[in-house]
C-alpha cells in the first residue's frame, strides 16, 4: 500500500498524506495556506503505512475531511457568507 493509493481512495484532490518521520499527516490544500489561519493537517500516530489497513488510512483520511470541512462550513455560516 502507498500514500497514493490510499489517497486516490479517499477520492479529495486537495488531500495529501505526508510523512513526519515517525507519523504521518494528513494535508488539506485548497490553494491557500491556511483558513481563518488555522493548520489544516491532521496527525496519525502510526510509524509505517502497514502498521493500519487501507480501511484504516481511508477512514482517518475521511474523518479529517468531515471535521475540517464542518470547522470551516461553521466559519463561513457565522461570518454571515
Amino acid at each position: 500500500m502507498t500514500r497514493k493509493q490510499i489517497i486516490k481512495k479517499i477520492g479529495n484532490s486537495h488531500l495529501s498524506l505526508r510523512n513526519g518521520g515517525g507519523y504521518f499527516y494528513f494535508v488539506y490544500d485548497n490553494g491557500s495556506d491556511a483558513i481563518w489561519g488555522r493548520k489544516n493537517t491532521h496527525g496519525v500516530y502510526c510509524y509505517r503505512l502497514n502498521h493500519m489497513s487501507l480501511e484504516q488510512w481511508v477512514s482517518e483520511g475521511e474523518y479529517f475531511l468531515k471535521t475540517f470541512m464542518g470547522y470551516t462550513n461553521g466559519c463561513y455560516k457565522q461570518k454571515g457568507e
